[in-house]
C-alpha cells in the first residue's frame, strides 16, 4: 500500500482523494496497481496453534477465579489490570509481498528483519491504558533512542537481548503499576483506600513467575493471577484487542514514512538521470535512522490508543471478564 501510494502520488497526485481526486489507497487498489506493473501476490507459511482439549473447562476456571477474588475484596474495574509483552519490530513485516511474475526466490522485505524491541503494555478493566515499558537491546543507556521526548511516566530501559526478565518486571511494577494503583486508591473514600486490593493478570512467562516479583505485588496488596498456558490468544484481554490495533497504528506510521521515502528516491533518480527504475529504489532503514523515528511512532500511537476505552474494555469482554 505504501509503494502504491508513492507511485500514484508521484505520477497522478491530483487523482488521490486527499488532493481532491477519487482514488483511495486500499489494499485491493494497491494489489491491482502492482499487478499491472507485473507483480503477483505471494505468501509465506506458519504453524497452526492448537488449544488444549479441555479449553472450555480451563476458561471457566480462569474466569471464576478472577471473579471470586474480585467479589471477595470488592475490587473496582480500575484496579483490575492486565499486562503483556509483545515484540515490536522496527520494520513491520508481513507474510505477503508483490514480486515479479515468474520469480522463484521470494524475498519478503521485513520478514527476516529481526530488529525489534519489547513493548510491555498494561490496561485496566475500566479502559485505562497505563504508561508502557520499552526495552531496547543493549547493555547501557547509550542504546536508547537519541533525541526522543518520552513522557516522564514511561519506563524506557534496556537488556542485552531486549527480552523482559525479573529485574525489568520489578522496575515496571515499581515505576508504573504501583503508582497507578496508589493513585486510584488515593481517589477513593478514606475508609476504603488503605485496604483496597487490586488484581494483576498476566501470562506464565518466566519473568512473571519469580518470587521477588510476586512478593512485590503482594506487599502492595496486588493479587497476581495467571492466564492459563497456551490460552493467551483467547483469554488475555490485551491479546484480544489492544495489541493488534496498537501494532496497526505503528504500521500506519511506517506506511506514511515509507511512502514518503519512496517518493524521495524516485525524485532523486529523476533529477540525476532523467529516468526512473523502480528496482533501484532503496529506502535507508538502518537502525540508527529507524530507532528514533520508531520511538516517536510509539509515543504517537500510545497517545491515540489511550483514548480508546471501548477497545480496551472489549478485550476484557472477549475474555469473559467484563
Amino acid at each position: 500500500m505504501a509503494a502504491a501510494e508513492a507511485i500514484v502520488t508521484k505520477f497522478a497526485r491530483h487523482r488521490l482523494e486527499r488532493y481532491g481526486g477519487h482514488i483511495t489507497i486500499t489494499n485491493t487498489f494497491a494489489k491491482s496497481l502492482l499487478r499491472r506493473m507485473g507483480f503477483v501476490k505471494r505468501k509465506g507459511t506458519k504453524a497452526v496453534k492448537h488449544l488444549p482439549n479441555d479449553f472450555d473447562d480451563i476458561r471457566q476456571e480462569y474466569i471464576s477465579k478472577i471473579n471470586n477474588v474480585r467479589e471477595k475484596h470488592n475490587i473496582p474495574d480500575t484496579l483490575i489490570i492486565n499486562w503483556d509483552q509483545t515484540g515490536c519490530q522496527l520494520v513491520p513485516g508481513g507474510d505477503w509481498t508483490m514480486e515479479k511474475e515468474g520469480t522463484q526466490q521470494i524475498s519478503i522485505s521485513g520478514l527476516d528483519d529481526k530488529r525489534q524491541i519489547t513493548l510491555l503494555l498494561a490496561v485496566s478493566m475500566s479502559g485505562d491504558l497505563l504508561p508502557p515499558q520499552l526495552i531496547y537491546p543493549g547493555k547501557t543507556d547509550r542504546c536508547l533512542p537519541k533525541g526522543v521526548d518520552f513522557p516522564s511516566t514511561w519506563d524506557v530501559t534496556c537488556t542485552e537481548t531486549h527480552w523482559s526478565n525479573e529485574d525489568t518486571m520489578m522496575q515496571f511494577v515499581n515505576k508504573v503499576i504501583v503508582p497507578y494503583v496508589d493513585e486510584i486508591r488515593d481517589s477513593m473514600p478514606l475508609n476504603n483506600s488503605t485496604t483496597r486490593k487490586a488484581i494483576a493478570i498476566f501470562d506464565v512467562f518466566k519473568a512473571h513467575r519469580g518470587e521477588r516479583l510476586l512478593n512485590l505485588l503482594k506487599d502492595n496488596d496486588i493479587v497476581p493471577l495467571f492466564v492459563p498456558a497456551a490460552c493467551t490468544d483467547r483469554l488475555q484481554p490485551l491479546d484480544l484487542s489492544v495489541n493488534r490495533e496498537y501494532k496497526e497504528q505503528l504500521k500506519s506510521h511506517f506506511h506514511d514514512w515509507y511512502s514518503a521515502e519512496v517518493i524521495h528516491q524516485i525524485n532523486e533518480q529523476e533529477d540525476s538521470t532523467g529516468e526512473i527504475a523502480p528496482d533501484n529504489v532503496v529506502v535507508n532503514m538502518r537502525t540508527s535512522v529507524l530507532k528514533p523515528i520508531h520511538a516517536n511512532w510509539i509515543v504517537s500511537s500510545h497517545n491515540k490508543m489511550s483514548t480508546r476505552k471501548d477497545l480496551i474494555q472489549l478485550g476484557f469482554r472477549k475474555a469473559g471478564l467484563l
